[in-house]
């Protein structure tokens, strides 16, 4: 009985044995996966900004930099490439090492969307009603380049005959005064930045598209455009509209940036040029 009982404890002892022999197996298998998992982190080259910058600026080469950051903290809208921000304009004041995210950054051309962001310094944006035949005809679109030409009904001295004659001076006592219709050409080559559009209910859409019943993109008509002037002209051009003179535009190639010669056309100057038999 003795010997029986001697050969069960050492079945019960190796039993046992294996037993321990397995946990301690698989507890170094599951501190080996640990350990390789603890490893280093795998990073991403992004880019950030190499020193302070405010919003509005167009971004160089040397405004950015590179930092290498965990693949698995970048935020959407991450930039890997110093290309891809370079020669755009933050939307955003940016502090030195901060992350460049493509939703904080627009293109420098002036468009309806990044006005406050892309003017040059020195201009504004302004709007100018677009009531005139070829803006019936749908023939401007954003990215035209245009002659702003204006007829105004102006008090001139009897017999004047030049844009300006005797304007300020009242001459002679007495001397008679009549009104005169003259056209001039007030801006050149003015690029149309955005056309704001109208849909069948009123709306405006400065992207110049409206869904259609069928879901298909369809032409609102244009009632103003957007132009960006030096301070200047647009108080030029706010002085014409408040004398209500007639404004009528003139596409030109957009290539085209010659400055033409032209004058101020009145009816003595038709008489003139084309020999009107007027007496």
């Amino acid at each position: 009985m003795s010997r029986v009982s001697g050969c069960l404890w050492l079945v019960v002892g190796l039993v046992l044995a294996l037993v321990a022999g397995g946990v301690v197996f698989v507890t170094l298998q599951r501190a080996t996966v640990s350990n390789n998992q603890g490893g280093p982190a795998v990073t991403t080259s992004v880019v950030v900004v190499a020193r302070p910058l405010q919003a509005g600026t167009l971004l160089t080469e040397s405004d950015l930099t590179t930092q290498q950051l965990p693949a698995t903290a970048l935020p959407a809208g991450a930039l890997t490439r110093i290309s891809d921000a370079s020669g755009q304009v933050t939307t955003i004041d940016l502090d030195i090492g901060e992350m460049i995210l493509a939703h904080h950054l627009t293109q420098p051309d002036v468009t309806g969307a990044n006005l406050g962001f892309t003017l040059s310094e020195g201009q504004v944006a302004v709007t100018l009603a677009a009531d005139d035949l070829l803006s019936q005809a749908q023939l401007i679109q954003p990215g035209s380049r245009v002659d702003i030409l204006y007829s105004l009904e102006i008090e001139t001295l009897a017999n004047s005959t030049a844009l300006g004659d005797n304007l300020g001076d009242n001459g002679a006592t007495g001397a008679k005064r009549e009104k005169q219709w003259f056209t001039f050409g007030t801006l050149q080559g003015v690029t149309v930045v955005s056309v704001i559009r109208s849909g069948t209910a009123g709306k405006a859409e400065a992207s110049g598209l409206l869904s259609g019943g069928g879901g298909a993109p369809v032409l609102g008509s244009a009632y103003a455009y957007i132009l960006a002037l030096d301070s200047q002209d647009a108080l030029a051009l706010k002085y014409l509209k408040d004398a209500g003179a007639v404004m009528d535009l003139a596409i030109r190639n957009v290539a085209d940036e010659t400055e033409h010669e032209t004058r101020p056309v009145d009816l003595p100057y038709l008489i003139d040029k084309y020999q009107l038999p007027v007496r």
